[in-house]
Formats: structure tokens, sequence, C-alpha cells
């Protein structure tokens, strides 16, 4: 019987080591979407050549969940020389300026809306880093 036990447990250690772990996804990508059913479950990545402004966005819903990826600014108060601050606009009106690297913008109504997010010193002059991208709100989860 131990035998057996120990047979069992070397096939199954074994067989648990033959799984390949999938490779993360594609970070060469310039704009992946992904719309599943009817809902307004909307996956986008967008990634430019340049390394300094990154930015990822999920829409569910009618909140669009965004972050950003800085290279040389920063949000923490701990390095005032590099703060930063996003300014959000949709449809070419400003809406908020947000200090922080992840933030969800809620209640945007239905339908293709244009976000802009421009990226601020923390005196307030421009960087010169800036996103655009479009998201399409179809419900109101």
């Amino acid at each position: 019987m131990r035998k057996l036990i120990l047979v069992l447990t070397v096939l199954m250690a074994a067989s648990g080591c033959g799984k390949k772990i999938p490779e993360p996804e594609n970070s060469e990508v310039a704009i992946q979407d992904v719309t599943a059913h009817k809902a307004a479950t909307t996956v986008s990545s967008i990634r430019n050549s340049d390394e300094d402004f990154r930015v990822k966005t999920f829409v569910k819903g009618n909140s669009v969940y965004v972050e950003c990826y800085l290279k040389n600014y920063g949000f923490s108060e701990a390095n005032s020389e590099q703060l930063a601050t996003v300014s959000v606009f949709i449809d070419n009106q400003k809406k908020v300026d947000m200090k922080t690297a992840a933030f969800i913008l809620k209640d945007v109504p239905n339908g293709m809306h244009k976000i802009k997010l421009e990226i601020l010193k923390g005196s307030g002059e421009k960087t010169g880093l800036q996103k655009e991208f479009e998201v399409h709100i179809t419900s109101s989860i």
C-alpha cells in the first residue's frame, strides 16, 4: 500500500511540473481592444515607443479605470521636484486633476468618448507628456 501511495504521489508531482506557465501578453501591441458579450467591458492597452509615459485602461459599465506609468515623474510627495499631476479631459473638456497614478473616471455617459491625459509638474506647468484614447461606454452597470 505504501508503494502505491508513493507511486501516485510521484506521478502527481511529475504531471504538475509538466505544465508550461503562460507568458505575459505581448507588450509591443500598440492598441488592444477586447469586448465581451453585450456588456461594456473593454480592455485596452496603449504603449508608444517612448517609455516616458504609458497608459493602461479598463472600461466596466460607465466607469473607466486608468493606470499611468511615468518614467521621470512620480506621485509621491517625498520627491517634490518630480511630482506629477494628471489633467483629465473628456471630449476636450477638462474634468479633473488627479494626483495618483491609478484612478477611476465614474459616471461617463454612454457613447464614444475621447479621453486625453496630460501630465503637469507639481508647479502646474506642462511637461509635454500626453496621451489620448477613445472609450466606448455601452452600459451603466
